[in-house]
């Protein structure tokens, strides 16, 4: 890590989290992998449209980073340090053609291509949104590579840039300021079926 990473992590480490990490720093020489404004939110799909679930964080305006095989999300783009981090390894980016969030490109940011929706997200753009399903893909694909060098003993192989290995420090201890999943409508009725059938609350 070069002495510029070092002194960013240092600030990263004496914050708690609140400084270390801007957007330019994570940019680092060979810039994002994708960075736009955008809005977001942790939700099943339709969550944003019309569906019904509960404990969701609303719909907010941030400004999201990808770099490497990580999706960073900040309040602002001169923010000091990103509020929270999502691992893009085994996630599937969904543009939804035929649906538009208040005239804005929909998003379902996936766990695999037929899994939960762990995010949905609005870009202003249709094209914005096709680099970010694009930079999703990318990503996914370079984290599931290097897991597979990891696991065959081939580390020496790996030529991440610092930028990356960097922001990869960051992700770690970001991913677990995540907003939590709300509760779905299906997992509302799910619970209701199993109380019905064991006579109780289910455990």
């Amino acid at each position: 890590m070069s002495g510029a990473f070092r002194k960013a992590r240092m600030s990263f480490v004496r914050s708690r989290g609140d400084r270390g990490a801007a957007v330019e720093t994570l940019r680092g020489t060979t810039g994002a992998d994708f960075e736009s404004q955008g809005m977001i939110h942790r939700g099943v799909e339709g969550g944003c449209c019309g569906g019904w679930f509960l404990g969701s964080d609303p719909m907010a305006d941030r400004y999201i980073v990808v770099k490497g095989p990580f999706c960073f999300v900040f309040v602002k783009e001169h923010s000091s340090s990103p509020q929270y981090a999502i691992k893009l390894h085994g996630m599937v980016a969904e543009l939804k053609d035929q649906h538009h969030h208040h005239g804005r490109s929909l998003i379902l940011l996936r766990n695999g291509a037929l899994g939960e929706v762990q995010y949905e997200i609005s870009f202003p753009q249709e094209d914005i949104a096709k680099k970010f399903k694009t930079a999703v893909a990318e990503q996914a694909q370079v984290a599931a590579t290097e897991e597979t060098r990891k696991r065959l003993g081939h580390e020496r192989l790996l030529t991440t840039r610092s930028s990356v290995r960097y922001a990869e420090t960051i992700a770690i201890t970001k991913e677990k300021d995540q907003p939590e999943k709300p509760v779905s409508r299906d997992d509302v009725l799910r619970n209701m079926e199993q109380m019905d059938i064991a006579g109780g609350p289910a455990m």
